[in-house]
């Protein structure tokens, strides 16, 4: 692999950055793979993955202002793609043939492009963050590639998924269903609601809190969450295989 690899999806582009170069070459690097795609890439709005590297809000600014000074395309989501994303998405929607061999390793998971084209039966799939004022509906289960901002809120009449942090609101089970969850690789939500059941953040003043199920864990020992219904309350806890056990939601 190069410095900077580029390639077309059907839906984006999938940036792909070295990792161990400094971002000042990358920079250079990417503002010449897309001088030299301009013609290629057209006139058009698209999502994006980088694939990589961990970069911080600053640089992907950088790149999206690189991205638009040497070409025509405009980047309506950034999507920074992580290795637990294929974890999880694998673990929650299995083809029939993983589901009955519980032997298959993580090393054996189908690649995310795949299980996101498996999971459009499913669900329906957000590019990007979802921004204060936005909401999103839908009958089906929904995952979000990004987070959800205060002030956002999603509703479904199945299970949620976010693939980053939920500090908004969350109504999982809109229709009625109190066997949905919510989960999220950070979940700090407002308020999440399940059915009939509403929880709202602990640092809130009033109202039924979000507990945590058994010993919370400290801050750089944070894992994946998910919120559902135990005893009539909602509660939270670690993601684990425990979890993928109850019959309740893994049928």
């Amino acid at each position: 692999m190069g410095l900077v690899n580029l390639k077309g999806t059907g839906t984006g582009i999938i940036l792909e950055l070295n990792s161990s170069a400094s971002f000042d070459v990358l920079i250079d690097e990417i503002a010449k793979k897309f001088r030299e795609s301009k013609s290629f890439l057209g006139r058009a709005s698209m999502g994006m993955i980088i694939r990589g590297r961990n970069i911080c809000d600053k640089e992907e600014n950088e790149i999206l202002d690189v991205i638009s000074a040497n070409c025509n395309i405009n980047v309506c989501c950034v999507l920074r793609d992580d290795p637990d994303t294929d974890r999880i998405f694998a673990s929650y929607v299995k083809q029939p043939e993983l589901q009955q061999n519980e032997e298959k390793t993580a090393e054996q998971e189908p690649d995310i492009d795949e299980v996101l084209e498996n999971l459009k039966e499913q669900a329906i799939v957000h590019y990007g963050t979802l921004r204060s004022g936005r909401t999103l509906v839908s009958e089906k289960s929904i995952v979000i590639m990004g987070d959800v901002k205060p002030g956002a809120s999603v509703t479904s009449d199945g299970n949620i998924f976010v693939l980053g942090s939920l500090r908004g609101s969350a109504f999982s089970g809109a229709s009625g269903d109190e066997d949905t969850f919510v989960m999220a690789l950070e979940l700090d939500p407002l308020q999440i609601r399940i059915a009939d059941k509403i929880a709202i953040s602990p640092d809130s003043d009033e109202g039924p809190k979000l507990k945590f199920k058994g010993f919370k864990k400290s801050e750089p020992e944070k894992k994946t969450e998910v919120a559902y219904i135990l005893d009539g309350h909602i509660i939270k806890e670690v993601y684990d295989s425990a979890f993928l056990r109850d019959n309740r939601f893994i049928q």
